[in-house]
């Protein structure tokens, strides 16, 4: 009898053990490991989010880099098509077209004033800019007409302002464009500016 009792207390005594560990894996191991899974999904998590931000970011950064490319080319371009020629030809040049321009839409050319020339921007400049302040009368509708012909024309000037006003004659515009030429002297290439 004595065996019988002998086994059924080492059975007992590794029961115990057994409960022991399985209890210390069930406080120690289990909350342990639930807390590494819950790290790497969180870090899971994290990376996508962080390579969502870092792919949107480098688009952001192509489309920059492409906007800049079709700027270069567009001021490559305007660079190509600067006309050289002396201010006087320029003068001619922009009378000319203002002339065109007004006959083909209906407009009256009433004044063209030029300022004289000057650099843009620092010394050593290699563009020469001249005012043209102008007047030209007619219907709105006419001078809508002119202004959107004249911006889509080939020489190189920025409007700088317009000013439209009502008279007896219909509608009275005054516009000063900045036109632009290269400086006496310099051959503008493109890729190179000031």
């Amino acid at each position: 009898m004595i065996t019988p009792l002998r086994s059924s207390t080492f059975r007992l005594a590794g029961g115990g053990v057994m409960a022991f560990l399985g209890l210390a894996i069930l406080l120690f191991v289990l909350p342990d490991a639930s807390q590494r899974r819950g790290r790497s999904v969180k870090a899971a998590q994290d990376a996508s989010r962080d390579l969502e931000r870092k792919s949107a970011e480098l688009k952001a950064y192509q489309a920059e880099a492409d906007r800049i490319r079709a700027d270069r080319r567009a001021l490559d371009e305007l660079l190509r098509n600067m006309p050289a020629e002396s201010i006087g030809q320029l003068h001619w040049k922009l009378s000319q077209t203002l002339f065109e321009l007004s006959q083909k839409h209906g407009v009256r050319l009433v004044s063209v004033k030029y300022g004289a020339p000057s650099r843009e921007g620092a010394k050593g400049s290699l563009l020469e800019s001249v005012d043209v302040e102008f007047t030209v009368t007619g219907l709105f509708k006419s001078l809508k007409t002119f202004m959107l012909a004249l911006e889509g024309g080939k020489l190189p000037f920025a409007v700088v302002s317009a000013k439209l006003d009502e008279s007896p004659e219909g509608a009275h515009l005054t516009v000063v464009l900045r036109a632009f030429r290269q400086a006496p002297g310099s051959a503008l290439e493109p890729g190179e500016g000031a």
